[in-house]
């Protein structure tokens, strides 16, 4: 009797320490997905700075890819080469993945934070998983549901209003701004979906680092001899720029796969959506950037729409509390679909 309450007080204590490991895992996973949205909001602010020394966007996004791309092959070469290959056949792919996703999302969204605010440009790209959706329909036959198409409904009302589409002479001021940012969100879009194809064979690392390696090189070829400006640049310029490479390009990301380990990709995703808040609350600090009352209303309709297309439909939650719960491998889940804008 006394060893049956001994091994059922063992059983208990063992069970309540494996509780208490998986809040902590979950509390870290939670953590390092929400400081990767909040890096990720400083990329707008960090342009905003460097456009202070007239760089061009196209020289700065240039730089931008070719900086993430040799640090993270020199980081991959020390710690796992096994990464570094891909399949001669799949060169052509990951060239056009590195053109859409890295050299036109980068080129669009750099030339929108140029042309209007910080947050603006931010809360247009979010309008992203929209574009994911419908392609997701188009391309992979996934389901079209009500909620999905009422999300739509919603983001496509709060892009309106982000734009200014509530006053034409608002709207009027800035077309390029709003379509470059439209641009940034539908290549963005294309990322993602080529993303969900190059994971099914390789690593999340891996895929990154090709699509970084093609788009800096069709980057540096669309800047030109424009390049030539960056021996003018005086060191605060460069240091702004290896913090845009080093920080929101890589170390946001690195902190979004490593929570994937210790929570759902969907979960993460949700928590990532601080992202627009971090750029809005940083941009209000530093730049002094405001959002009319009719813009905040559209960014608040863009999330809300953005968090209905993230979150799983109710048999899909019911399923995963009835089944053990699976640990995403690295490339399993993506941040605003694997994210490196």
């Amino acid at each position: 009797m006394q060893d049956d309450m001994e091994t059922r007080t063992t059983q208990d204590g063992t069970l309540i320490a494996a509780r208490s490991l998986r809040l902590s895992c979950a509390a870290l996973g939670y953590a390092m997905a929400f400081a990767a949205a909040v890096i990720w909001g400083t990329l707008g602010i960090f342009a905003k700075f460097i456009y202070r020394y007239d760089v061009d966007p196209v020289v700065l996004v240039s730089l931008r890819g070719s900086i993430a791309f040799v640090t993270l092959i020199a980081l991959l070469a020390v710690r796992d080469r096994s990464k570094l290959h891909v399949g001669r056949e799949d060169l052509w792919f990951f060239a056009v993945f590195g053109l859409v996703g890295v050299a036109l999302n980068y080129t669009a969204y750099f030339e929108s934070l140029r042309r209007t605010t910080a947050t603006t440009a931010v809360i247009l790209l979010y309008t992203s998983p929209v574009y994911v959706t419908l392609g997701a329909a188009a391309f992979f036959a996934e389901r079209l549901t009500r909620a999905k198409v009422i999300a739509l409904v919603v983001t496509f009302a709060g892009c309106f209003l982000v734009a200014g589409g509530y006053d034409s002479r608002l709207l009027a001021l800035n077309p390029a701004g709003t379509l470059f940012g439209l641009g940034a969100a539908v290549t963005y879009a294309s990322y993602t979906l080529l993303s969900k194809q190059a994971l099914k064979k390789y690593s999340s690392w891996t895929s990154v680092l090709y699509a970084f390696g093609f788009g800096s090189l069709f980057l540096l070829i669309f800047a030109g001899g424009r390049l030539g400006s960056v021996t003018a640049l005086p060191l605060q310029a460069w240091l702004l720029i290896l913090g845009l490479a080093w920080g929101p390009t890589l170390a946001a990301y690195a902190l979004y796969v490593r929570s994937l380990n210790y929570i759902e990709a969907s979960h993460a995703g949700i928590v990532c959506m601080a992202e627009p808040a971090a750029t809005a609350i940083l941009a209000y600090a530093i730049l002094g950037e405001r959002l009319a009352p009719w813009q905040l209303v559209g960014a608040t309709l863009v999330l809300a729409g953005v968090f209905i297309l993230q979150t799983p439909p109710a048999e899909s939650r019911i399923r995963g509390r009835r089944g053990p719960r699976r640990v995403p491998h690295e490339g399993g889940g993506v941040r605003r679909g694997g994210d490196v804008s």
